[in-house]
């Protein structure tokens, strides 16, 4: 899995900063679901947020920050059974807001 993720990436070094990121929106998907979290589940999310990153990295080249600051609402929507589209804004700003 983590050999996908580098592969996507432009500098090796990168490849912490997303899992950190996996991380913390893994952790913040649990603690809306006030779910138990079991090693299963854990990987089933790590497995949803590798995806939506290599269609966001690898099909629309957006950057890190872009991907890591959308993909909360991207696995909460994957997990609620909905349907997400990725923004399709060509210019973004990390705190313009858009995602709030």
């Amino acid at each position: 899995m983590t050999g996908t993720l580098a592969a996507l990436m432009k500098n090796p070094r990168d490849l912490g900063y997303v899992v950190e990121g996996f991380e913390r929106i893994i952790y913040q998907s649990f603690v809306q679901d006030h779910g138990r979290q079991t090693l299963s589940e854990i990987r089933r999310r790590f497995q949803i947020c590798t995806h939506i990153f290599k269609e966001l990295r690898g099909d629309l080249d957006w950057g890190l920050q872009r991907i890591l600051d959308h993909l909360p609402a991207y696995l909460r929507a994957d997990l609620d059974g909905e349907k997400w589209e990725p923004d399709t804004r060509k210019c973004w700003v990390p705190t313009d807001g858009a995602m709030s």
